[in-house]
């Protein structure tokens, strides 16, 4: 790759990236400010915002893979020049959440039931159950604005994506804390957050539908149709399932974590939170090489698949170290921030566990971009094997053992993460080389 093309490929890169960048920080930003103001209610509350919004991530993000199935097939249309095509996969896109998007809100209103077999703190729970079940129907309008901020990023247009994340999470801040200063509690955090999910969802979709800029695509509004259905579901159901494995040994870190007391998952809770923040960026850069990738495969153009992938991988990397060795400087401000009314030997062991998760920043950057760029490939069946290896097979097993078995400091639940996550990285870097090599022969 020669300097020119390299340098016309970060551009084009971050032309898409940095405002989907700026739209999953401001998302992000909505569990933040969940966790600062629970954080206003103490720390039973901070705990039990913990464990909802993990269990909401687990199923919203295992939802957003079942949406990802899109990405591929709009972006080789966009590729074919075959704009209306694209925009027909999108309007097909949002059966896909409504009726996924059904059972996964009745799962959250029973989690609750799973947590108190689990054992975890009864009053806690109880705390739990009264956000998941205001929160949960927020997950169908989040399935819809993720398909939509798919299909705009495929055909070059993500900035309404980031003006309305940033407009609605402006909202949710707002709503969250006047919310709780009312007496509201953990109830209007998660009402907040609703409310905000179903204005972004709304704009979004409005947005495409009158602006000029997506006339060429629009079209009209059927009932489900199998044709369009089939290849989105044959993508994704793979993707729901390595998005969900991933966010399952997550949340099960933060589970165990509970187990080890009120403080520890407070702990715990904060700098998860910080390096979910930091992993958007990557995250979003893979959202980005996947439509490059998936437009240089319809386009015919083995060079723009290379290009598009390495370069991606180059740049998360860059960043994630950058953002490592800002939460390495600044971890006593971040904990400080998050927990103002914590005691001392709680805001000093977020800041020990904000270390860990400095550590294993280019692994998560890494293997973010690596899902996106096979994605790209419609590569989703055998990377989903690759989240089996790196969480349940090793990464998992090692956090339990050494806390649970062998009666270690509950720091080495991120070692089992970190080694998950740099498994995955590797064998996801690995496996796009030799499907490129693929393509060019081809």
């Amino acid at each position: 790759m020669s300097r020119t093309e390299f340098a016309t490929e970060i551009k084009a890169l971050l032309k898409l990236a940095a405002p989907l960048s700026v739209a999953q920080l401001a998302q992000m930003m909505m569990g933040v400010v969940g966790t600062l103001a629970a954080g206003r209610l103490g720390v039973q509350a901070l705990a039990a915002q913990a464990l909802g919004a993990t269990t909401f991530a687990l199923v919203l993000i295992t939802a957003y893979g079942l949406m990802a199935g899109i990405d591929p097939h709009v972006a080789r249309a966009v590729g074919r020049g075959e704009l209306d095509r694209a925009g027909a996969q999108w309007r097909q896109s949002l059966w896909v959440g409504l009726f996924g998007g059904m059972p996964l809100v009745a799962l959250l209103w029973a989690a609750p039931l799973g947590l108190r077999a689990m054992g975890q703190e009864p009053g806690v729970v109880s705390d739990t159950a009264a956000y998941l079940h205001t929160a949960a129907p927020g997950l169908i309008p989040a399935m819809w604005y993720a398909s939509t901020r798919s299909f705009c990023s495929a055909v070059g247009h993500p900035r309404p994506v980031m003006v309305v994340a940033v407009l609605a999470n402006v909202l949710n801040a707002v709503l969250a804390f006047w919310w709780v200063d009312l007496g509201w509690g953990l109830p209007g955090i998660a009402a907040a957050s609703l409310l905000c999910r179903l204005v972004m969802a709304g704009s979004l979709i409005a947005w495409v539908q009158v602006s000029p800029v997506f006339a060429r695509m629009r079209g009209p509004w059927n009932l489900p149709e199998w044709r369009e259905l089939r290849p989105q579901l044959l993508s994704g159901l793979p993707l729901a399932i390595q998005f969900g494995l991933e966010v399952t040994g997550f949340v099960l870190i933060t589970l165990w974590a509970g187990l080890l007391g009120t403080a520890v998952l407070a702990a715990h809770e904060v700098a998860m939170s910080i390096a979910s923040l930091a992993f958007q960026v990557p995250f979003s850069l893979g959202t980005a090489a996947a439509m490059r990738v998936g437009i240089a495969v319809g386009s015919r153009n083995p060079n723009g698949i290379r290009r598009a992938g390495w370069t991606a991988f180059g740049l998360a990397g860059a960043f994630a170290v950058l953002s490592g060795v800002a939460m390495l400087a600044g971890r006593g401000w971040l904990a400080a921030q998050y927990l103002p009314k914590a005691d001392a030997a709680v805001v000093e062991l977020t800041m020990h566990f904000l270390v860990f998760a400095a550590a294993f920043q280019v692994a998560d950057g890494l293997q973010a971009v690596g899902f996106g760029v096979l994605r790209g490939l419609d590569d989703t069946r055998v990377p989903m094997w690759f989240n089996v290896l790196g969480f349940a097979l090793l990464g998992l097993p090692m956090s339990y053992v050494l806390v649970f078995r062998l009666g270690q400091p509950a720091d080495r639940l991120w070692w089992g993460l970190s080694l998950a996550l740099a498994v995955i990285a590797a064998a996801l870097m690995l496996r796009f080389r030799a499907m490129t090599r693929r393509f060019a022969r081809v």
